[in-house]
């Protein structure tokens, strides 16, 4: 099937990337004493063998849930790993609220959190259009805590092996299209998205699209459609996702350089530069017409944010800054490049999910 990307799916999902950037940044401004932080110096709290191993742990769970979407095609299994997952990450976040809310609470909080984790997925399960508020709820409660346990240095570490693999993952083995397209058909709460159907003039499309959307749609006996179709309009899908792990991320080097620096000022340019990364994401996956890793373009602004802020505050420390600039140009040049040789070669990728699914959240 043909889909579009559209501007008004593409407006929803930047919505939603900011609600979790700014949730999860007034809980750590307003929820967290300074004595509930690891303020230290820039090397922060988390250590390299701590970011390694978690980083290893993404890629072993990745590549589990790809051989189980192959083999496996059952809702139980799925659905359990979804209420592991978004319990666990959820617990943390009603934790710190309601310790925040309950002070003295202790045992009690504990308790609440446990069971408002437990109803969210049980709702999420009872209601799928609540897909993304859970998807929000959990990337809000995962870069919280690691952007907490991580210093920045670790998180932006962290944040660099997570871009190189994404971009093999989307580009080089592709599994984590399969990812994707089976979070979406099977509703699970590890994407945000938004699905419409736009109507659009056939000359809007490429002949080879309007050929194959034509086909598609002949056999249909809807009066209705048939005549849209005869005036010389098309009605197509528009779709348009982001993986939990591309809100939690950014959201997790934010917190960390708040907490490392205790600086709003850093911890608001992080979040700014994360949004025109994904702005430039959406700009190239809407003209190439493709699925495109969000991770590497989010680190690539997250780098140029860096440089700002030590141009800012250490102008004398010229090669860290220069460093931090270049990097992330070469980040975006190499995205870039491989979004234009993979559309000239006819390879790009899209989630493409079965069927309509309602994901307003």
């Amino acid at each position: 099937m043909v889909k579009l990307i559209e501007y008004r799916q593409l407006t929803s999902i930047l919505a939603m990337f900011l609600i979790v950037q700014l949730a999860g940044l007034l809980v750590v401004f307003y929820l967290l004493t300074p004595a509930e932080v690891s303020i230290g110096p820039p090397g922060g709290g988390g250590s390299s063998i701590s970011v390694f191993l978690y980083f290893i742990y993404l890629i072993a769970a990745a590549v589990a849930m790809f051989f189980l979407f192959k083999r496996y095609h059952g809702p139980l299994l799925f659905k359990g790993i979804e209420a592991v997952v978004v319990v666990s990450a959820a617990f943390y976040l009603f934790v710190i609220i309601l310790s925040a809310l309950f002070p003295n609470g202790s045992y009690y909080v504990f308790g609440a959190a446990l069971a408002a984790s437990v109803v969210l997925i049980a709702a999420k399960n009872k209601w799928q259009w609540l897909r993304n508020f859970t998807a929000i709820v959990a990337s809000v409660g995962v870069g919280v805590v690691l952007g907490v346990f991580f210093g920045f240095t670790a998180a932006l570490v962290f944040m660099a092996l997570v871009a190189a693999y994404d971009y093999v993952a989307v580009f080089v083995t592709k599994h984590m299209i399969t990812l994707g397209r089976e979070s979406v058909n099977r509703n699970l709460a590890f994407m945000v998205g938004t699905y419409d159907v736009e109507v659009v003039p056939r000359s809007y499309l490429k002949a080879k699209e309007a050929s194959m959307l034509g086909k598609e749609l002949r056999s249909t006996k809807d009066a209705a459609l048939r005549k849209l179709i005869k005036s010389g309009s098309l009605p197509m899908p528009a779709f348009s996702a982001l993986g939990a792990g591309d809100l939690a991320i950014p959201l997790m080097v934010a917190v960390s350089a708040y907490v490392t620096f205790l600086s709003y000022f850093f911890s608001a340019l992080i979040v700014a530069c994360s949004c025109l990364g994904l702005i430039f994401a959406m700009y190239i996956s809407k003209r190439y017409q493709m699925a495109l890793p969000a991770i590497p373009p989010l680190f690539a602004f997250v780098s140029v944010g860096l440089g700002i802020y030590v141009l800012i505050t250490s102008p004398g420390n010229w090669h860290l800054y220069s460093l931090a600039f270049a990097e992330g140009v070469i980040v975006l040049a190499i995205m870039w490049i491989t979004a234009v040789n993979r559309s000239r070669q006819g390879l790009g990728s899209r989630i493409t999910p079965r069927r309509p699914i309602s994901s307003r959240s």
